[in-house]
């Protein structure tokens, strides 16, 4: 009779312990549930391209932004007697200066409305009687939100061919760093950059212009 008594006490004991566990793993997880949703109303913008980005398949994007060069920043050397150059330093940028540079204008808001600080290591082959360029380019290319803080950066690789007046450069690129927001992304870079601008009228060399050029940043993202 005890023994039966003892089943009898320990069955309902062993119910309530049972039902409270998985109303307690229930509780848990609507726990987790409500912590979640509070935390994504709270997401800063990186975080919102992160979870755009999760999104099926990849997105693909466009970007125009004009650049100009930097002087201060311009480091060649003479490869010997030959035509043969190398570029070890130079920095285009986007910054707003008169007339020349602006925003990114994109279909991406993780690029638009940004500026553009851009790192160029090039092997080249100039002719100064024709003023005919060609050779490769590496770059680095920062994205740089209003506040001066770098949000995407690309490593770019490819070629420019034509000459001083004008030449065209086409890369390929890759995102190298993407500072919390989870995503991979791909694509293009071209462009015609002119280190040396004419008065077509007159033939003389406009002085006061800085070496810019206009680039298409195409490709995808996810």
């Amino acid at each position: 009779m005890k023994m039966k008594s003892v089943k009898k006490v320990l069955v309902p004991v062993l119910l309530i312990a049972l039902f409270s566990l998985f109303l307690g793993c229930d509780l848990a997880v609507g726990g987790l549930q409500m912590g979640d949703v509070a935390g994504r109303s709270l997401e800063s913008a990186a975080a919102s391209v992160d979870t755009a980005a999760k999104g099926k398949g990849p997105t693909h994007f466009t970007a125009t932004v004009n650049m100009y060069q930097d002087y201060s920043s311009l480091v060649t050397q003479d490869m010997g007697k030959s035509n043969h150059h190398k570029t070890i330093e130079e920095t285009l940028y986007s910054a707003q200066y008169g007339p020349y540079g602006g925003l990114i204008e994109s279909d991406w808001d993780l690029l638009d409305g940004k500026n553009v600080v851009m790192s160029n290591v090039t092997n080249y082959n100039l002719d100064l009687n024709t003023l005919e360029i060609s050779g490769s380019n590496h770059s680095v290319i920062n994205v740089v939100d209003e506040v001066g803080e770098v949000v995407l950066t690309l490593d770019a690789n490819g070629v420019l061919d034509g000459s001083l007046l004008g030449a065209t450069i086409d890369m390929n690129w890759v995102a190298k760093e993407t500072y919390g927001a989870k995503l991979q992304a791909r694509g293009k870079v071209a462009g015609t950059f002119v280190w040396i601008a004419f008065d077509p009228s007159t033939g003389e060399v406009l002085e006061n212009i800085p070496p810019n050029g206009t680039f298409s940043l195409s490709g995808t993202y996810n």
